[in-house]
Protein backbone atom coordinates (compact mmCIF):
# COMPACT_ATOMS: atom_id res chain seq x y z
CA UNK A 1 0.00 0.00 0.00
CA UNK A 2 1.52 3.28 -0.85
CA UNK A 3 2.59 5.64 2.03
CA UNK A 4 0.58 8.85 2.41
CA UNK A 5 1.68 11.87 4.42
CA UNK A 6 -1.91 12.73 5.26
CA UNK A 7 -1.98 10.06 8.02
CA UNK A 8 1.23 11.24 9.93
CA UNK A 9 -0.34 14.12 11.91
CA UNK A 10 -2.98 11.80 13.21
CA UNK A 11 -0.36 9.33 14.37
CA UNK A 12 1.73 11.99 16.13
CA UNK A 13 -1.28 13.34 17.96
CA UNK A 14 -2.21 9.88 19.10
CA UNK A 15 1.33 9.23 20.44
CA UNK A 16 1.33 12.57 22.22
CA UNK A 17 -1.95 11.70 23.88
CA UNK A 18 -0.54 8.40 25.09
CA UNK A 19 2.56 10.13 26.53
CA UNK A 20 0.39 12.66 28.31
CA UNK A 21 -1.73 9.91 29.74
CA UNK A 22 1.35 8.06 31.01
CA UNK A 23 2.70 11.22 32.60
CA UNK A 24 -0.62 11.94 34.29
CA UNK A 25 -0.75 8.41 35.57
CA UNK A 26 2.74 8.69 37.06
CA UNK A 27 1.89 12.06 38.65
CA UNK A 28 -1.21 10.53 40.17
CA UNK A 29 0.85 7.64 41.60
CA UNK A 30 3.43 10.07 43.05
CA UNK A 31 0.67 12.25 44.51
CA UNK A 32 -1.02 9.17 46.00
CA UNK A 33 2.27 8.02 47.53
CA UNK A 34 2.88 11.48 48.95
CA UNK A 35 -0.63 11.57 50.33
CA UNK A 36 -0.15 8.17 51.96
CA UNK A 37 3.15 9.31 53.46
CA UNK A 38 1.53 12.50 54.75
CA UNK A 39 -1.30 10.51 56.28
CA UNK A 40 1.20 8.16 57.93
CA UNK A 41 3.21 11.12 59.25
CA UNK A 42 0.04 12.72 60.50
CA UNK A 43 -0.89 9.49 62.31
CA UNK A 44 2.56 9.30 63.89
CA UNK A 45 2.37 12.96 64.94
CA UNK A 46 -1.04 12.43 66.49
CA UNK A 47 0.25 9.40 68.39
CA UNK A 48 3.28 11.36 69.61
CA UNK A 49 1.01 14.26 70.60
CA UNK A 50 -1.11 11.91 72.71
CA UNK A 51 2.03 10.43 74.30
CA UNK A 52 3.39 13.90 75.00
CA UNK A 53 0.10 14.93 76.56
CA UNK A 54 0.18 11.81 78.75
CA UNK A 55 3.80 12.48 79.78
CA UNK A 56 2.95 16.10 80.52
CA UNK A 57 0.12 14.95 82.76
CA UNK A 58 2.46 12.54 84.56
CA UNK A 59 5.06 15.31 84.92
CA UNK A 60 2.45 17.57 86.51
CA UNK A 61 1.51 14.81 88.95
CA UNK A 62 5.16 14.18 89.79
CA UNK A 63 5.75 17.90 90.28
CA UNK A 64 2.80 18.02 92.66
CA UNK A 65 4.06 14.99 94.58
CA UNK A 66 7.54 16.52 94.71
CA UNK A 67 6.14 19.76 96.07
CA UNK A 68 4.32 17.81 98.80
CA UNK A 69 7.47 15.81 99.57
CA UNK A 70 9.54 19.00 99.79
CA UNK A 71 7.02 20.48 102.17
CA UNK A 72 7.12 17.36 104.33
CA UNK A 73 10.93 17.40 104.21
CA UNK A 74 11.05 21.05 105.28
CA UNK A 75 8.66 20.26 108.10
CA UNK A 76 10.77 17.26 109.17
CA UNK A 77 13.97 19.35 109.06
CA UNK A 78 12.30 22.05 111.14
CA UNK A 79 11.16 19.49 113.70
CA UNK A 80 14.64 17.91 113.75
CA UNK A 81 16.23 21.31 114.35
CA UNK A 82 13.84 21.97 117.21
CA UNK A 83 14.54 18.53 118.69
CA UNK A 84 18.30 19.05 118.30
CA UNK A 85 18.09 22.45 119.99
CA UNK A 86 16.06 20.97 122.84
CA UNK A 87 18.48 18.05 123.21
CA UNK A 88 21.46 20.40 123.10
CA UNK A 89 19.90 22.63 125.77
CA UNK A 90 19.11 19.61 127.93
CA UNK A 91 22.63 18.27 127.46
CA UNK A 92 24.17 21.60 128.43
CA UNK A 93 21.89 21.84 131.46
CA UNK A 94 22.91 18.34 132.50
CA UNK A 95 26.60 19.13 131.99
CA UNK A 96 26.33 22.38 133.96
CA UNK A 97 24.48 20.57 136.76
CA UNK A 98 27.13 17.85 136.92
CA UNK A 99 29.87 20.47 136.94
CA UNK A 100 28.26 22.31 139.85
CA UNK A 101 27.55 19.12 141.77
CA UNK A 102 31.08 17.83 141.16
CA UNK A 103 32.51 21.07 142.50
CA UNK A 104 30.24 20.97 145.55
CA UNK A 105 31.25 17.37 146.28
CA UNK A 106 34.96 18.01 145.85
CA UNK A 107 35.01 20.58 148.64
CA UNK A 108 33.85 18.30 151.48
CA UNK A 109 35.92 15.39 150.13
CA UNK A 110 39.03 17.55 150.17
CA UNK A 111 38.16 18.52 153.74
CA UNK A 112 37.83 14.84 154.66
CA UNK A 113 41.26 14.17 153.17
CA UNK A 114 42.74 17.10 155.05
CA UNK A 115 41.31 15.94 158.39
CA UNK A 116 42.59 12.41 157.75
CA UNK A 117 46.07 13.82 157.16
CA UNK A 118 45.84 15.80 160.43
CA UNK A 119 44.75 12.71 162.34
CA UNK A 120 47.58 10.66 160.85
CA UNK A 121 50.02 13.30 162.06
CA UNK A 122 48.71 12.52 165.61
CA UNK A 123 48.38 16.18 166.45
CA UNK A 124 45.37 15.35 168.64
CA UNK A 125 47.01 12.42 170.35
CA UNK A 126 48.50 9.02 169.51
CA UNK A 127 46.58 6.53 167.36
CA UNK A 128 46.27 2.80 167.75
CA UNK A 129 47.08 0.45 164.88
CA UNK A 130 43.37 -0.21 164.33
CA UNK A 131 42.69 3.52 164.14
CA UNK A 132 45.53 3.98 161.63
CA UNK A 133 44.13 1.14 159.53
CA UNK A 134 40.67 2.73 159.62
CA UNK A 135 42.11 6.07 158.57
CA UNK A 136 43.83 4.40 155.62
CA UNK A 137 40.49 2.93 154.52
CA UNK A 138 38.86 6.34 154.83
CA UNK A 139 41.65 7.92 152.82
CA UNK A 140 41.46 5.31 150.06
CA UNK A 141 37.70 5.75 149.82
CA UNK A 142 38.10 9.54 149.79
CA UNK A 143 40.69 9.37 147.03
CA UNK A 144 38.54 6.95 145.04
CA UNK A 145 35.49 9.21 145.24
CA UNK A 146 37.62 12.25 144.46
CA UNK A 147 38.98 10.51 141.37
CA UNK A 148 35.45 9.69 140.16
CA UNK A 149 34.29 13.26 140.71
CA UNK A 150 37.36 14.60 138.95
CA UNK A 151 36.59 12.42 135.93
CA UNK A 152 32.99 13.64 135.86
CA UNK A 153 34.12 17.24 136.20
CA UNK A 154 36.65 16.88 133.38
CA UNK A 155 34.07 15.26 131.14
CA UNK A 156 31.47 17.95 131.77
CA UNK A 157 34.06 20.57 130.96
CA UNK A 158 34.72 18.87 127.65
CA UNK A 159 31.00 18.80 126.86
CA UNK A 160 29.84 22.14 128.19
CA UNK A 161 32.75 24.53 127.78
CA UNK A 162 35.66 25.36 125.54
CA UNK A 163 38.89 23.65 126.45
CA UNK A 164 42.06 25.66 125.95
CA UNK A 165 45.30 24.05 124.79
CA UNK A 166 48.83 25.41 125.20
CA UNK A 167 50.40 23.92 122.08
CA UNK A 168 54.18 23.77 122.27
CA UNK A 169 57.01 21.45 121.28
CA UNK A 170 57.34 18.85 124.04
CA UNK A 171 60.39 16.53 124.35
CA UNK A 172 59.02 13.01 124.30
CA UNK A 173 61.89 11.40 126.24
CA UNK A 174 61.23 13.61 129.28
CA UNK A 175 57.54 12.77 129.25
CA UNK A 176 58.22 9.03 128.99
CA UNK A 177 60.69 9.27 131.88
CA UNK A 178 58.07 10.97 134.07
CA UNK A 179 55.55 8.25 133.25
CA UNK A 180 58.10 5.56 134.02
CA UNK A 181 58.61 6.96 137.51
CA UNK A 182 54.87 7.35 138.14
CA UNK A 183 53.40 4.19 136.60
CA UNK A 184 56.29 1.82 137.21
CA UNK A 185 55.62 1.68 140.94
CA UNK A 186 51.90 0.99 140.38
CA UNK A 187 52.72 -1.85 138.00
CA UNK A 188 55.25 -3.40 140.33
CA UNK A 189 52.79 -3.18 143.24
CA UNK A 190 50.45 -5.39 141.20
CA UNK A 191 53.25 -7.77 140.16
CA UNK A 192 53.18 -6.59 136.56
CA UNK A 193 56.13 -6.49 134.21
CA UNK A 194 56.41 -2.85 133.08
CA UNK A 195 58.63 -1.89 130.14
CA UNK A 196 59.07 1.60 128.77
CA UNK A 197 61.04 2.28 125.59
CA UNK A 198 62.09 5.89 125.15
CA UNK A 199 62.42 7.22 121.60
CA UNK A 200 65.87 7.32 120.07
CA UNK A 201 67.20 10.84 119.70
CA UNK A 202 65.52 14.16 120.42
CA UNK A 203 61.89 13.81 119.39
CA UNK A 204 59.52 16.72 119.95
CA UNK A 205 55.74 16.48 119.59
CA UNK A 206 53.40 19.41 119.10
CA UNK A 207 50.96 19.14 121.97
CA UNK A 208 49.77 20.49 125.30
CA UNK A 209 52.08 18.83 127.85
CA UNK A 210 49.50 18.74 130.67
CA UNK A 211 46.80 17.25 128.45
CA UNK A 212 49.25 14.74 126.98
CA UNK A 213 50.34 13.66 130.46
CA UNK A 214 46.71 13.22 131.51
CA UNK A 215 46.00 11.10 128.43
CA UNK A 216 49.01 8.86 129.01
CA UNK A 217 48.21 8.44 132.71
CA UNK A 218 44.65 7.44 131.80
CA UNK A 219 45.86 4.87 129.26
CA UNK A 220 48.47 3.40 131.57
CA UNK A 221 46.13 3.38 134.58
CA UNK A 222 43.62 1.42 132.50
CA UNK A 223 46.34 -1.02 131.49
CA UNK A 224 47.36 -1.55 135.14
CA UNK A 225 43.72 -1.84 136.23
CA UNK A 226 42.67 -4.46 133.69
CA UNK A 227 45.86 -6.56 133.52
CA UNK A 228 45.96 -9.50 135.92
CA UNK A 229 48.99 -9.99 138.21
CA UNK A 230 51.83 -11.61 136.34
CA UNK A 231 50.95 -9.84 133.10
CA UNK A 232 52.94 -7.18 131.29
CA UNK A 233 52.56 -3.59 130.13
CA UNK A 234 54.74 -1.90 127.55
CA UNK A 235 55.11 1.67 126.29
CA UNK A 236 56.85 2.14 122.94
CA UNK A 237 57.29 5.00 120.50
CA UNK A 238 57.74 5.21 116.73
CA UNK A 239 58.18 8.09 114.28
CA UNK A 240 56.92 7.93 110.70
CA UNK A 241 57.04 10.93 108.39
CA UNK A 242 55.58 13.77 110.44
CA UNK A 243 53.67 11.63 112.93
CA UNK A 244 54.65 10.18 116.30
CA UNK A 245 53.02 6.97 117.51
CA UNK A 246 52.93 6.14 121.23
CA UNK A 247 51.76 2.58 121.87
CA UNK A 248 50.48 1.33 125.23
CA UNK A 249 50.14 -2.45 125.09
CA UNK A 250 49.00 -4.88 127.78
CA UNK A 251 48.25 -8.55 128.25
CA UNK A 252 44.84 -7.94 129.74
CA UNK A 253 41.62 -9.81 128.91
CA UNK A 254 41.24 -8.07 125.55
CA UNK A 255 38.20 -6.40 124.01
CA UNK A 256 35.76 -7.96 121.51
CA UNK A 257 35.92 -6.57 117.97
CA UNK A 258 32.37 -5.18 118.17
CA UNK A 259 33.26 -3.20 121.32
CA UNK A 260 36.42 -1.46 120.10
CA UNK A 261 34.63 1.86 119.54
CA UNK A 262 32.15 1.48 122.38
CA UNK A 263 34.91 1.67 125.01
CA UNK A 264 35.51 5.30 123.98
CA UNK A 265 31.91 6.26 124.74
CA UNK A 266 31.27 7.96 128.10
CA UNK A 267 30.20 5.83 131.08
CA UNK A 268 30.87 2.59 129.20
CA UNK A 269 32.04 -0.40 131.23
CA UNK A 270 32.25 -3.70 129.35
CA UNK A 271 31.71 -5.57 132.62
CA UNK A 272 28.61 -3.97 134.11
CA UNK A 273 27.93 -6.62 136.72
CA UNK A 274 27.77 -5.78 140.40
CA UNK A 275 30.62 -8.20 141.03
CA UNK A 276 33.03 -6.67 138.53
CA UNK A 277 36.64 -6.69 139.67
CA UNK A 278 37.46 -3.16 138.52
CA UNK A 279 35.98 0.15 139.56
CA UNK A 280 35.66 3.50 137.81
CA UNK A 281 33.12 5.57 135.92
CA UNK A 282 34.04 4.58 132.36
CA UNK A 283 35.04 8.15 131.51
CA UNK A 284 38.82 7.81 131.24
CA UNK A 285 38.95 6.76 127.59
CA UNK A 286 36.22 9.19 126.54
CA UNK A 287 38.11 12.06 128.15
CA UNK A 288 41.41 10.90 126.68
CA UNK A 289 40.11 10.69 123.10
CA UNK A 290 38.32 14.03 123.48
CA UNK A 291 41.51 15.72 124.67
CA UNK A 292 43.56 14.04 121.95
CA UNK A 293 41.28 15.11 119.12
CA UNK A 294 41.11 18.61 120.54
CA UNK A 295 44.90 18.81 120.03
CA UNK A 296 44.81 17.45 116.49
CA UNK A 297 45.81 13.97 117.69
CA UNK A 298 43.83 10.73 118.00
CA UNK A 299 43.63 7.43 119.90
CA UNK A 300 42.98 4.11 118.19
CA UNK A 301 42.65 0.61 119.59
CA UNK A 302 43.58 -2.88 118.48
CA UNK A 303 42.66 -5.80 120.71
CA UNK A 304 42.20 -9.55 120.77
CA UNK A 305 40.21 -11.37 123.42
CA UNK A 306 42.48 -13.46 125.60
CA UNK A 307 45.64 -11.81 124.24
CA UNK A 308 45.55 -8.13 125.18
CA UNK A 309 45.10 -4.63 123.82
CA UNK A 310 47.19 -1.93 122.15
CA UNK A 311 46.14 1.70 122.46
CA UNK A 312 47.93 3.97 119.98
CA UNK A 313 48.16 7.73 120.47
CA UNK A 314 49.13 9.57 117.28
CA UNK A 315 50.62 13.05 117.58
CA UNK A 316 52.02 15.56 115.10
CA UNK A 317 55.79 15.78 115.05
CA UNK A 318 57.36 19.13 115.98
CA UNK A 319 60.72 19.82 114.38
CA UNK A 320 61.85 22.15 117.18
CA UNK A 321 60.67 23.35 120.54
CA UNK A 322 57.76 25.66 119.81
CA UNK A 323 57.18 28.21 122.53
CA UNK A 324 55.82 31.41 121.01
CA UNK A 325 55.56 34.54 123.19
CA UNK A 326 52.61 34.13 125.49
CA UNK A 327 52.15 30.53 124.32
CA UNK A 328 50.14 29.28 121.40
CA UNK A 329 46.69 29.01 122.86
CA UNK A 330 44.37 26.87 120.79
CA UNK A 331 40.69 26.76 121.64
CA UNK A 332 38.54 23.81 120.69
CA UNK A 333 34.91 23.21 121.49
CA UNK A 334 34.43 19.53 122.15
Amino acid sequence: MPFTFSKVPFTFSKVSAVIRAVRLSRQREVAAARMAALEESNTILQTQARQLEHQTSEARELAHELALTNEELRSAISEAKKAWAAADAANRTKAEFLAVMSHELRTPLNSIGGYVDLLEMELRGPLTDSQKSDLQRIKRSQQHLLGIITDILNFTRLEATEVQYEMIGVPLRALIADLDALVGSLARAKSLDYECESPAGAVFVRTDPDKLRQIMINLLSNAVKFTAPGGSIKVSCAVHDKTVFINVSDTGPGIPADKLEAVFEPFVQLNRGLTRATDGTGLGLAISRGLARGMGADITLKSEVGVGSVFTLTLPLASTRLTPPGGNRAVSAL
